[in-house]
């Protein structure tokens, strides 16, 4: 099962809300109904700007032996509504890439795996806790720097992986998802990539997410 681009398309735009904290989130990843791993948002407020890191950790076993993992790490730095720096690893089972990105010349230049250049203008990179999202054109792949050109479809209130109701859009490109918005706040996700269906729900105890934890280990 390959998830490479999947989770490139986690994303973020610039303009931040008041408070980061409320943007914080964890949530299990479900495939077929089972936990398979967690996706972490840490969003925090610095003397160096905002600060936002995201980590993400999933297993397909057969039994108790893993055939698939997944790990992928990633910090953002914003400053004055700008983000200046994007350093991120990924092993997609045992294909490493990476990116490292700063802020120069008016804009964001990307040294990926698979791209190096300037981003574009209405661009957002990948991390998918910021609604802004739905604003832009293009994201770019925060684990290979790969530009994706995406459209979005505001579907109004629908009922999200966390079963309550919240705005769900749709965005399509390189592959089709769907999210889900409580405010500001990132509540939920669903999409399907090479036939396989998972979905983000919010892990609304510590207890569940540790059991995730445990089955990762």
């Amino acid at each position: 099962m390959s998830f490479r681009l999947l989770f490139g398309l986690f994303a973020l735009l610039a303009t931040m809300p008041a408070s980061a904290r409320d943007l914080d989130a964890k949530f299990l990843i479900k495939h077929k109904g089972k936990v398979i791993g967690h996706h972490i948002v840490d969003v925090r407020n610095t003397e160096f700007g905002t600060v936002v890191d995201t980590k993400i950790e999933m297993r397909v076993k057969f039994g108790p032996i893993p055939v698939f993992k997944y790990d992928h790490t990633a910090r953002e730095v914003w400053r004055d509504d700008k983000l200046i720096s994007l350093v991120s690893n990924t092993d997609n089972n045992g294909e490493v890439s990476s990116v490292d990105a700063k802020y120069r010349d008016g804009g964001l230049y990307i040294n990926g795996s698979e791209y190096e250049g300037m981003a574009p203008a209405n661009s957002a990179p990948s991390s998918y806790w910021d609604k802004s999202v739905v604003d832009a054109e293009a994201l770019i792949n925060t684990q290979t720097g790969e530009i994706i050109d995406i459209e979005v479809e505001n579907l109004g209130e629908t009922l999200a992986p966390h079963d309550q109701t919240a705005e769900h859009y749709r965005l399509t490109g390189t592959v089709a998802l769907n999210i889900w918005y409580e405010g500001e706040r990132w509540v939920g996700s669903n999409f399907i990539v090479d036939g396989e269906e998972l979905t983000y729900v919010l892990a609304p105890t510590d207890r569940q997410y540790a059991s995730s934890q445990e089955y990762l280990d």
